[in-house]
């Protein structure tokens, strides 16, 4: 997928200064020209629907595993991105799905436990295999994603 044309972002055909990006392609007039290309970024339903694939996977591994107690899979990697597992003992899965080179998931996944252990399961009111609805947990974990990005990290 075309991404950016010498250096402005291309949403859809369209160059941010308004200009058709395969006109621009097409006008030898352009050139050299200098063209980033990346893999589309997943859908909110094609997250989910990953996720919704581990967890029979993960469910398999831990009866297969002769290891026993196993924690199941840990991390599943693809060519074009990784879905990263933490477990906590209480037996809530939280998961990060991430480029393949990316690192640093394993430090945002065991962060998202702190934030839940400090504002989810001390709140008195939510319930355990509830969704969480905390304002507090929804703040703090918007603020250590945008953190975990302006460090590097990316495609949360």
């Amino acid at each position: 997928m075309l991404v950016a044309v010498n250096g402005l972002k291309v949403t859809g055909q369209q160059l941010d200064d308004g200009r058709d990006a395969l006109q621009v392609l097409q006008d030898e007039a352009n050139y050299p020209i200098n063209l980033k290309f990346a893999r589309p970024r997943l859908t909110t339903n094609e997250k989910i629907f990953q996720a919704s694939m581990f967890y029979p996977l993960y469910a398999l591994a831990c009866q297969l595993s002769p290891e026993p107690r196993s924690s199941g899979i840990e991390v599943l990697e693809a060519d074009n991105f990784r879905m990263n597992c933490f477990q906590t003992l209480t037996g809530v899965k939280f998961m990060v799905i991430s480029d393949p080179k990316q690192s640093g998931v394993d430090a945002l996944l065991h962060r998202v436990y702190e934030l839940y252990a400090d504002f989810a399961l001390k709140n008195p009111f939510y319930s355990l295999e509830m969704p969480i609805r905390c304002e507090l947990f929804d703040e703090h974990l918007k603020t250590a994603l945008e953190q975990a990005e302006r460090q590097g990290f990316s495609n949360v």
